[in-house]
């Protein structure tokens, strides 16, 4: 029973910090007005590859250790994780942005670019 509780707390730290970490970026680089929103091409998603990459590197510094004991859990995180960072992302964006015009799939491929860079980070370079 404790493995599965811990399995369950190890599970949400890492899905947590990724999808704070893509809402937060995602709220620093909303566009402005109308006009910069409809010129958003794949730039902005590269750049939260680029954010996500490097967040995931320095998330290494503060816990080099894997969250998840095995690779099955750690390949389902990665498939998971963006997913979900970029669902909660879209929900954020239609639900409580009420006052900005935003286009919420934009909301959820900047997470799911972010989570997924991140993620793979870790999974490359965190010690077993």
């Amino acid at each position: 029973m404790e493995e599965i509780v811990a399995l369950i707390i190890q599970l949400v730290v890492e899905v947590g910090l990724q999808l704070f970490g893509s809402i937060g970026v995602d709220f620093l680089t909303a566009s402005r007005n109308q006009k910069d929103r409809e010129r958003d091409g794949c730039g902005w998603l590269v750049l939260f590859g680029v954010i996500g990459a490097i967040c995931g590197g320095l998330s290494l510094l503060a816990a080099p250790n894997l969250f998840l004991p095995n690779l099955p859990l750690r390949i389902a995180n990665l498939v998971a994780a963006p997913l979900i960072a970029g669902g909660i992302s879209y929900l954020v964006a239609r639900h409580l942005w009420i006052s900005k015009p935003t286009e919420p799939a934009h909301h959820f491929w900047r997470g799911f670019w972010f989570a997924l860079a991140f993620g793979l980070v870790r999974f490359a370079y965190a010690h077993h």
